[in-house]
């Protein structure tokens, strides 16, 4: 098939994720359009800026060129990634088809011009949580998909590399924004494990915590800053965000990724760190949100209902061999990547 892809975040260059810390959102819509590449389709990708050129297959472009992406073809199917606004009427091959992939608030879709994007294209709409489709106000007759997202190779590759439980450290790890409940995880942390590896560290990655530590303009919240400086002394860092392959190693060789889940200002339908860390064999707790959908409870990792007993667990997959070994091979065995992505994209 010919494939148009259009993204609307962020410029960027299909090589940055080997260069420098891209969001979870860009590192999988270069994924996915790789993906597509690899199962053989021809697809042309549209951003906001950057260059033209080709990678692995894809031939980048930009968002305002007119012209059409496959000279005198049309293609078979347009990818709208995440904003219903880039629906728009560009003629289709005959049975061509429209897709909204949707891993935001469903909100925006009640709004008058999402919805009249959705009704013009008459579009394939793709959610990627369950949560969406709960609170999708659907009284245009769309029947939502539901694929979730997957992991970038990366964080699959560093997985291979680190089976033997003797190479990963006694480290929990997070990818989080400052509002995504740190704060509470921090609290764990340092007041409800009951007992910590020697050497242990909670290493979190955040560019605003980063900034703000190193007095850098940041909206980072002065309690939050304190919060973190006091547990410092308990093996908690913080660190800046790292290009894709780094932090596949980083999450590669730590024994739990923690993740919140469920603070007021959550709005994550993707989860897509929590794909990364269990394709690199890496048992996610979290006390739930995307989580429920991504950790198979019990397997690859937990789903907790508090403080303490998620306290527990981490301190279990810090300091317990066979208690890790047995999650982490779970999560290598079920991971899910960006090519079964688009093996199923190919089904709707």
């Amino acid at each position: 098939m010919k494939i148009l892809m259009l993204d609307r975040s962020i410029g960027f260059e299909p090589d940055d994720v080997t260069a420098r810390p891209l969001g979870a959102r860009q590192r999988g819509f270069i994924a996915l359009a790789e993906a597509f590449v690899a199962r053989g389709h021809d697809v042309v990708a549209r951003r906001s800026s950057g260059a033209y050129v080709t990678h692995n297959g894809v031939r980048w472009g930009l968002l305002d060129d007119g012209a059409p992406a496959f000279g005198d073809a049309l293609p078979d199917r347009i990818l709208a990634w995440r904003d219903p606004l880039l629906l728009d009427n560009r003629p289709v091959a005959e049975d061509g088809l429209r897709w909204l992939w949707y891993d935001g608030d469903v909100l925006r879709l009640d709004q008058n011009d999402a919805r009249m994007a959705l009704l013009s294209s008459l579009a394939r709409l793709v959610f990627t949580d369950p949560r969406q489709r709960e609170h999708y106000h659907n009284d245009l007759g769309f029947i939502p998909r539901m694929i979730a997202p997957g992991a970038c190779p990366a964080f699959v590759a560093a997985g291979n590399n680190h089976i033997a439980v003797d190479t990963r450290e006694p480290v929990a790890i997070s990818v989080a924004g400052w509002k995504d409940g740190i704060d509470a995880l921090i609290r764990v942390w340092c007041d409800e494990m009951p007992v910590k590896p020697a050497n242990a560290r909670f290493e979190i990655y955040s560019a605003a915590l980063s900034n703000a530590l190193a007095g850098l303009d940041s909206p980072v919240p002065d309690v939050l800053v304190n919060l973190v400086r006091d547990a410092m002394s308990d093996g908690v860092r913080i660190c800046m965000p790292l290009a894709e392959n780094e932090m596949a190693e980083k999450i590669a060789t730590a024994r739990v990724f923690m993740h919140h889940g469920t603070t007021k200002t959550t709005r994550d339908h993707a989860g897509t760190w929590l794909c990364d860390a269990l394709a690199a064999g890496t048992p996610v707790v979290s006390f739930g949100g995307v989580a429920e959908a991504r950790v198979d409870n019990g397997r690859n990792g937990y789903i907790v209902p508090d403080d303490a007993a998620y306290g527990n667990l981490v301190a279990q997959m810090l300091g317990d061999d066979a208690f890790f070994a047995g999650q982490s091979e779970a999560a290598r065995n079920g991971r899910r990547e960006w090519l079964n992505v688009a093996a199923d994209l190919e089904k709707i």
